[in-house]
């Protein structure tokens, strides 16, 4: 059981290359084991930390803060009744500990970009038995203590719903949009908004998330084609009326309403009924949002799309 525990470790290991590499994060070690340099560092006995493991560690460029995001991720692979609010607890106190040990390691500075960010960690969290609970998940990250740092650390966390969202993201940018996507950073603080390849992990963690392509179409009988700018929005929120113009409100707050040609609104849905919801609803509501002010012409150019959930069926992703 405990090297098959350890195979499926790896694979998760992998797929989260796999994923983030899709978000174009860019692997720079895994694997690694570093020397306790805190005599603060207890392990599970309660007895001084003699070491870190560095599962993995990936970088990416982000806009808002100027240079390089460096992200630990650690990877835990369990069944569903070993993965509780103390299990979390203790896992995400190991991640800011091994944040403080390797952050300035001397045998990991090769593997750093100059000037990265390494106050960041992500942990992903597969429940590998199929009963997993979002709800219950959701408490147990509710209730965790964490203890505060003079300097603050950054630790985000994902289960296995999250994981399937990213998934889902990386099947349909391989499918419809391959390269040509970019994800946009808005406008925060009066900085320059900008598109750029490299999704940061708040886009990840996000309910909306917006996006750029564009497709070349023809234009008339000579052969002449228009490149057409196509607005992308990943939808994970509440499937309803107010979601559906909050989404709205924010692409008139970041000015993107009349800077489109189209606009592919990607919905993730749990169920058949949310499905036929959007199908049935999602453009009458906005035909009637602010008194019926969006444009007949901007009606017209939303194409309504269903990311592969698969806890649904063929039928119901469509």
């Amino acid at each position: 059981m405990g090297e098959n525990a350890q195979k499926i470790g790896k694979k998760l290991e992998l797929l989260g290359v796999d994923l983030l590499g899709m978000f174009n994060w860019t692997k720079k070690m895994s694997d690694k084991e570093i020397k306790c340099a805190r005599s603060t560092h207890k392990n599970a006995e309660g007895k001084p930390k003699q070491t870190h493991g560095v599962d993995l560690y990936m970088e990416y460029r982000d806009p808002y803060i100027g240079g390089v995001q460096g992200v630990f991720i650690e990877c835990k692979n369990r069944v569903w009744s070993k993965i509780n609010k103390k299990e979390i607890e203790t896992w995400v106190n190991e991640e800011i500990n091994l944040i403080d040990c390797a952050r300035n390691n001397s045998d990991l500075q090769e593997f750093y970009a100059e000037g990265a960010d390494k106050n960041c960690a992500l942990l992903l969290i597969n429940c590998n038995d199929g009963k997993f609970s979002q709800s219950k998940f959701d408490e147990y990250l509710a209730n965790i203590q964490i203890p505060n740092k003079r300097n603050p650390y950054k630790i985000f966390i994902a289960g296995n719903n999250m994981i399937e969202r990213w998934d889902a993201i990386g099947r349909m940018i391989k499918e419809s949009y391959q390269e040509s996507l970019s994800v946009l950073y808005p406008s925060i603080n009066n900085s320059q908004p900008i598109s750029e390849k490299y999704w940061s992990i708040n886009h990840l963690f996000s309910k909306y998330i917006f996006c750029e392509t564009k497709e070349q179409v023809a234009v008339g009988r000579n052969g002449d084609t228009h490149i057409n700018r196509i607005l992308v929005i990943f939808f994970f929120d509440k499937i309803g009326a107010e979601s559906f113009q909050y989404m709205w409100s924010m692409c008139r707050a970041f000015q993107y309403e009349n800077q489109y040609d189209g606009f592919d609104i990607c919905f993730w849905t749990e169920t058949k009924e949310e499905n036929d919801y959007i199908n049935e609803n999602f453009l009458s509501i906005l035909s009637n949002y602010d008194d019926g002010k969006i444009s007949r012409d901007i009606i017209k150019s939303i194409n309504i799309k269903f990311l592969l959930n698969r806890k649904l069926n063929a039928v119901d992703n469509r």
